[in-house]
């Protein structure tokens, strides 16, 4: 069953200064072989940038000291990939941000886009395997693409972190304002065919999913339910290896601060190091 809710509260937000855009990451990136250590790629949300997961990165490199570089590929409108940064020659854990152009693509598209990346990924520099990190809608490609996409030959998502990611959509519908359930108000049909399809996944992923409530009362992070978030669990908890779920409250816990929280950046850093 799922695990016992561990809730945080009085999350303290941490401004960062922001790294500047993508052309600040213009230098070639070198050939490496990543095959003995475990990259962790990042997918951002819907109308996220380059700049979405940048504070996240720099305080987790900084105050943990597991990861040494970083590299963006951008993934044009025609799926054509860009790789922008640079790789030490044995980088350790380095974190790998895929942008999309098309930041507001149907989940679908991004699920076939990240195939793509990782396709490449696993050409380019030998990626046997990795972990992720996805803040809300990038939560839900990376599901649709570990259940539709994944093969036997693709690099293998050892874990996956899920943030703010709406399961069971945003209307208050479907999600009733709690987190001690067994099921959802009302499923979606998104939800529904996630559930199905979890047959899919790779029975060896551990996957901790996030969620946020603005006002500890288990309604939402201001755009995501609460219930919503951890839907997760109809999907993971009995097809993975390991599920677990964490709840920030405060402040902090607001959607689009998800990701610029240092209670959430040691809750990630944990689980992926």
């Amino acid at each position: 069953m799922w695990r016992k809710l561990a809730l945080f509260g009085g999350c303290f937000f941490l401004a960062v200064a922001v790294f500047g855009s993508i052309r600040a990451y213009s230098a070639k990136v070198k050939d490496v072989d990543l095959s003995k250590t475990t990259p962790i790629l990042l997918v951002h949300g819907t109308h996220g940038t380059a700049n979405s997961f940048n504070g996240m990165i720099a305080r987790i490199m900084s105050t943990y000291g597991k990861s040494t570089d970083r590299v963006i590929v951008l993934v044009q409108k025609d799926g054509t990939l860009e790789y922008q940064g640079t790789l030490s020659s044995k980088p350790q854990n380095p974190f790998i941000q895929v942008v999309f152009e098309n930041n507001d693509a149907p989940i679908d598209q991004e699920a076939e886009w990240i195939d793509t990346v990782m396709k490449d990924l696993q050409k380019r520099y030998n990626v046997t395997q990795y972990n992720a990190i996805g803040h809300s809608n990038g939560g839900l490609a990376l599901t649709t693409y570990a259940e539709k996409l994944v093969d036997d030959a693709a690099p293998r998502m050892e874990k996956m972190v899920v943030i703010g990611t709406p399961f069971n959509d945003l209307d208050t519908d479907y999600n009733a304002a709690t987190t001690d359930f067994m099921d959802v108000k009302k499923r979606t049909t998104e939800l529904q065919t996630y559930i199905e399809e979890n047959g899919n996944l790779d029975a060896n992923l551990k996957v901790l999913s996030i969620a946020g409530d603005l006002d500890g009362d288990s309604v939402s992070d201001g755009v995501v339910p609460v219930q919503s978030a951890l839907a997760s669990r109809l999907i993971f908890d009995d097809a993975v290896a390991d599920y677990s779920e964490q709840v920030v409250t405060g402040g902090g816990a607001q959607h689009s601060d998800l990701h610029e929280n240092t209670t959430v950046d040691a809750i990630v850093a944990e689980f992926v190091y």
